[in-house]
């Protein structure tokens, strides 16, 4: 007939009952945890339209590098430094950083590049790829970047606008 288990047995309505308590602690941690996840700390990124220009003047250069530095004015005041790379007859690349109040921004630019007389303008694209400080999130891409290059005394004018996550 069979050995005798000194264990007693468990109703199958107990069984279910305890398993089914498992399962609601199980799921009641989960939610503890999801919602410590989405703390009310964590910040949501901001954006704003970016509209800044500049009058900048050569501060030193090597073959077509220019280094230009100035104030810029717009959305995020502040001083900007520029380094222009005439990449060809029809191309110019630029790395740019810019000191608002409370922190920084760096980018990369490229642009098509014309010569018209004693002037020359380009106009292109600018990624944001970083930042310190306040905007030590910037993120941008696909911003405007445009501006004009007088060959007499290398001073640049640049403008960019465009939307900017940081």
């Amino acid at each position: 007939m069979g050995i005798a288990s000194r264990r007693p047995r468990r109703s199958a309505r107990r069984q279910l009952s305890t398993a089914a308590m498992a399962v609601g602690a199980t799921a009641a941690a989960a939610l503890v945890v999801g919602s410590a996840a989405a703390s009310p700390h964590a910040k949501a990124a901001r954006t704003m339209s970016l509209h800044e220009s500049a009058s900048l003047h050569l501060t030193n250069h090597h073959g077509l590098i220019l280094k230009e530095q100035g104030n810029a004015k717009g959305t995020l005041s502040g001083p900007i430094y520029l380094q222009l790379n005439v990449t060809s007859t029809r191309s110019v690349t630029a790395q740019i950083q810019v000191y608002p109040k409370n922190g920084s921004m760096s980018g990369n630019a490229s642009a098509v590049y014309t010569v018209q007389g004693s002037t020359a303008s380009f106009s292109g694209r600018m990624s944001i790829t970083g930042g310190g400080g306040r905007y030590s999130k910037a993120r941008g891409s696909g911003l405007s970047f445009s501006g004009t290059i007088q060959r007499s005394n290398d001073a640049v004018t640049v403008r960019v606008s465009g939307k900017l996550s940081y």
